[in-house]
């Protein structure tokens, strides 16, 4: 089969996915929004190497970790597409928890229990791109090292996106323009009897598409010619095609009579216009 040849080039706009919801993706957006929620403290990735990790902050740090994630049953037929749930670690790193020696919260900087829920108000309901809205699942108590005087909280966070197989290119062209028929009859025309001529491909190409309720008869309106047995119409191009088996002769003129409905043409470029003149 020959290729495709597009009459004009596609000057349409491009489609762009959302976010993909990929690991680097769902957590880098997480770290923007902590960024751009809570300043009091230093907010990144989770170090490579954690144990060379130095807290340079004075109040303390948030950093974010993907800590694992699930896959739910299969929910398409034809291809693998299944719901995935995405969990991330924050961990929080103070110096303080944020209290006086049996006295009330004081001190400049956001104790441990302050930057807790700040991150907690941050993250709930945030709605990555591509997935649903993050939620809580659970806060622990890690550790406090004893040397730097450093208390270490873990809050976990989830959120839910779409797991799908990667599919193979479509070498389809892109559609440069299709043609939109009324088919309710909101916008039919009449055209009375006139006569037409088959051409010497047996075919006459009427003026408008769209056509229905065709009636031919020949020139004088004496004898009337029967679909399908002595000629073809093509409805959607508005062209018909004499049946060689048929009672209507080679290059015959024929008195057609028929109706046709309003055709819009519609472009990738944006736009449309009613391709069917008036009557």
């Amino acid at each position: 089969m020959a290729a495709i040849i597009l009459d004009q080039p596609w000057d349409g706009a491009a489609f762009t996915p959302p976010t993909p919801t990929d690991i680097a993706a769902v957590e880098a957006s997480i770290v923007a929004r902590l960024r751009a929620q809570i300043a009091s403290v230093e907010v990144a990735h989770f170090p490579d190497r954690p144990e060379a990790y130095r807290l340079t902050s004075r109040a303390g740090a948030a950093l974010v970790r993907y800590e694992g994630g699930e896959y739910g049953p299969l929910i398409d037929a034809a291809a693998i597409v299944q719901e995935r749930t995405f969990k991330f670690a924050v961990t929080v790193m103070v110096r303080d928890l944020g209290w006086g020696m049996g006295s009330a919260p004081d001190g400049a900087t956001p104790g441990a229990y302050a930057l807790l829920e700040a991150i907690r108000v941050a993250l709930t309901g945030y709605a990555v791109p591509g997935c649903t809205r993050l939620y809580p699942l659970r806060e622990s108590f890690v550790g406090r090292d004893r040397q730097g005087g450093v208390w270490t909280y873990r809050m976990l966070f989830a959120t839910r996106g779409m797991a799908v197989e990667a599919a193979p290119a479509v070498n389809f062209p892109l559609l440069a323009q299709a043609t939109a028929f009324d088919r309710g009859g909101v916008t039919n025309v009449n055209r009375g009897a006139a006569l037409y001529t088959f051409n010497a491909a047996d075919q006459i190409q009427l003026p408008n598409i769209n056509v229905t309720l065709a009636t031919i008869t020949d020139s004088s309106g004496a004898i009337a010619y029967a679909a399908g047995a002595d000629y073809v119409l093509d409805s959607a191009a508005g062209a018909i095609t004499r049946v060689a088996t048929g009672g209507i002769a080679p290059g015959a003129t024929v008195s057609i009579a028929y109706s046709y409905a309003e055709a819009v043409l519609a472009v990738a470029g944006g736009g449309s216009a009613p391709t069917a003149p008036s009557n």
